[in-house]
């Protein structure tokens, strides 16, 4: 959501296919389409990777990132985003950061995710990023260790990490999962409501499921501070 947000404002997407091609692991493509969300137009985006069952390891991704030869800023925030993903899974499952086998985040479209993010966010050289509260959602989701509650530990422990505000709900299911937690912890610079500016761009981006409750998009604003 956050990757279709930053094109829909103007990032190339061709150019953040082509960071994400650098790591290197499988052939990935990156698919825009045009979609409604409660009727607003937003942009959706697929990641198209092979199925991926490794479970890499937190020295394991930070491999692949070195190896990557991604931009600076790029590979800095990918670092980031990912090591806060290892610190709050070690603090979850009380072992060492180092020792955290990602699953679902270790994922080919989970990679793709980060550093596409990443490099958006450096193509449209922002010089701050505000972001409101985050919506959690609330209920249980499955994942890789059966049924859990909503919000993830691990978003929840990255974003008490971050100081991140964040409340429960709009729907009863997991609104934000804990690679996007962390996409935000590395990014954000300030947590509130919008700031005074002048906008210039305006991004929707749109996740997979169509909810009843609410328009399922993130928005992403760019402009001048006023």
């Amino acid at each position: 959501m956050l990757l279709a947000a930053l094109v829909d404002a103007g990032a190339d997407l061709d150019v953040v296919a082509e960071h994400v091609g650098r790591l290197g692991v499988e052939p990935m493509t990156l698919r825009r389409t045009l979609v409604e969300r409660h009727a607003i137009g937003a942009v959706k985006i697929d990641v198209l990777a092979p199925a991926d069952a490794e479970h890499r390891t937190w020295k394991g991704v930070r491999a692949l990132l070195d190896a990557a030869d991604l931009p600076g800023p790029v590979a800095a925030l990918a670092h980031d985003a990912f090591a806060r993903l290892a610190a709050a899974e070690g603090r979850v499952h009380r072992i060492d950061p180092q020792d955290v086998h990602f699953h679902e985040v270790g994922a080919l479209d989970a990679l793709a995710d980060v550093v596409g993010v990443a490099s958006a966010l450096h193509l449209l050289e922002l010089d701050e990023l505000h972001a409101s509260p985050v919506a959690l959602g609330s209920g249980t989701s499955r994942g890789s260790h059966g049924l859990i509650p909503v919000p993830a530990p691990a978003t929840l422990e990255i974003l008490r990490a971050a100081q991140a505000p964040c409340y429960a709900g709009p729907s009863p299911r997991e609104m934000c999962t804990p690679t996007g937690a962390a996409l935000l912890a590395a990014a954000v610079t300030t947590w509130g409501q919008l700031p005074r500016m002048v906008p210039r761009a305006i991004g929707v981006g749109a996740g997979s499921r169509d909810l009843a409750e609410v328009p399922n998009v993130v928005r992403l604003v760019v402009g001048d501070r006023a």
